[in-house]
């Protein structure tokens, strides 16, 4: 099993991998129960998108409220061998959401090509986000169930500390971008 997993840490390409099924389930998963879901959970997934038009309702807070609680809850798993299966849930998560605020948008707005390329910036910008939080996230808690289990060596304390730090720094710059993009850019059009 461990040479499976230092492979598998070598081999950062299935990490990836990884991520990218685990978002495309939750995002087909979303447009199959959107249906079937509660009213209150829909409506906690229906504002991924932020739009200058007047019967669509933004909430730019709980935006800004859900990404720092990913951040701090990805931060935190990531410090946990078990921590690889809640981040793979926030991927799936975020799929949903994706799914959920397509749909909404659809139903109650009239779409034009100008809609259909800013929900293309920011399904791509929230996606630049997940894939920087949960690799780094996945990869950490990958490294820390190797050490605790199968090899005898102690954390380099240092260098994870590091992977942290370029962790936190890349998801702020990418949540700064996304933010500016919504206040700035989308008003324009």
């Amino acid at each position: 099993m461990s040479v499976f997993l230092q492979r598998f840490i070598q081999n950062k390409k299935y990490l990836l991998l990884l991520i990218t099924i685990t978002i495309i389930m939750g995002f087909l998963f979303g447009f199959y129960q959107y249906k079937n879901t509660q009213p209150g959970i829909q409506q906690f997934f229906h504002f991924l998108f932020y739009f200058n038009i007047e019967n669509y309702e933004n909430h730019y807070q709980l935006y800004l409220v859900q990404s720092g609680m990913m951040i701090f809850i990805c931060t935190y798993l990531s410090t946990s061998y078990i921590g690889q299966i809640g981040l793979l849930f926030i991927c799936f998560l975020k799929g949903l959401q994706i799914s959920f605020s397509i749909q909404y948008v659809v139903m109650n707005v009239q779409i034009h090509f100008m809609m259909i390329l800013l929900m293309l910036c920011e399904i791509i910008l929230e996606l630049i986000i997940i894939y920087i939080i949960i690799y780094i996230g996945l990869y950490i808690s990958s490294y820390v169930s190797l050490v605790n289990f199968y090899i005898e060596q102690n954390f380099h304390i240092q260098s994870i500390l590091n992977y942290r730090l370029n962790f936190m720094i890349a998801a702020l710059i990418f949540l700064t971008l996304s933010l500016a993009f919504r206040l700035y850019v989308v008003p324009l059009f």
